[in-house]
């Protein structure tokens, strides 16, 4: 199957939560030969990120464009291009799965353990932005004591966490895939989505592109560290449990709850 008629070309969706290690896992996917990165939404920061069909289209039209130039010789790169992938903070819904089926997208959904997600998301917003989709930080905020920010974003921002899960739980056709999973087998992971995508893979090639990743130097690695939401305090813990308890019908242990 190909995105547009007659254009060979196919392409990932990593949905993914804010500090899940989505940047590494795009990366990783994105440097197996003949691929390569877009962007599918108009902008980032605090909107969310839902895709953008004209976005999506240009993408793969920019896929042809390099094909032409590959195949009438013009690209000194040794791979044709093949797919491209794009990495957004967005929710499963009935117009995302509209454009999931309309251009045939891989869509792999990347979760990770709620309470070392707080913990990351509060490090990211002090020292590095205070933008996120997930909830509305204000630049005054970063100072406040680690304490005050885990219950600010257990409050206003875990809900968001919940509904991105819950929607993407219910969806019918993705790969999930756990931080914890891809930290432990990064390689197993990669050949997991590439087979469930019908996408073009091999062993070697899935590890030079993980060795390509793993020396880049703009690539935000944060994968390699689990057990960080114990800092969380047992009261805000419970309150997570109890917002996830609205949905009795779903799984939250890949999310570390239950």
């Amino acid at each position: 199957m190909t995105g547009i008629p007659g254009a060979n070309s196919r392409a990932v969706l990593v949905a993914c939560m804010p500090k899940s290690g989505s940047t590494f896992l795009s990366a990783a996917l994105s440097a197996m030969p003949g691929f390569r990165r877009e962007h599918v939404v108009p902008s980032y920061a605090r909107r969310e990120q839902e895709l953008s069909e004209p976005e999506i289209q240009r993408a793969f039209a920019a896929t042809q464009v390099l094909r032409r130039a590959f195949d009438q010789g013009q690209m000194a790169s040794p791979h044709r291009p093949r797919a491209w992938v794009a990495q957004n903070h967005v929710k499963h819904n009935a117009e995302t799965q509209a454009l999931i089926d309309r251009y045939q997208i891989v869509p792999v959904c990347l979760v990770r353990n709620i309470f070392d997600i707080v913990v990351s998301l509060r490090d990211h917003v002090v020292n590095d932005s205070p933008l996120t989709a997930a909830a509305y930080i204000d630049e005054s905020m970063v100072s406040w004591e680690p304490e005050r920010m885990y219950e600010f974003l257990v409050d206003l921002a875990v809900p968001w966490y919940i509904h991105f899960y819950v929607s993407w739980v219910k969806a019918e056709h993705k790969v999930l895939v756990t931080y914890e999973d891809l930290i432990a087998d990064p390689h197993g992971q990669l050949r997991r989505i590439l087979k469930f995508g019908q996408l073009p893979w091999n062993n070697d090639a899935i590890a030079e592109a993980l060795e390509t990743v793993a020396g880049g130097v703009n690539v935000r690695k944060n994968v390699g560290t689990t057990g960080r939401g114990d800092a969380i305090p047992v009261e805000l813990r419970a309150r997570v449990e109890r917002f996830c308890q609205y949905y009795p019908d779903v799984d939250f242990g890949p999310i570390g709850i239950g």
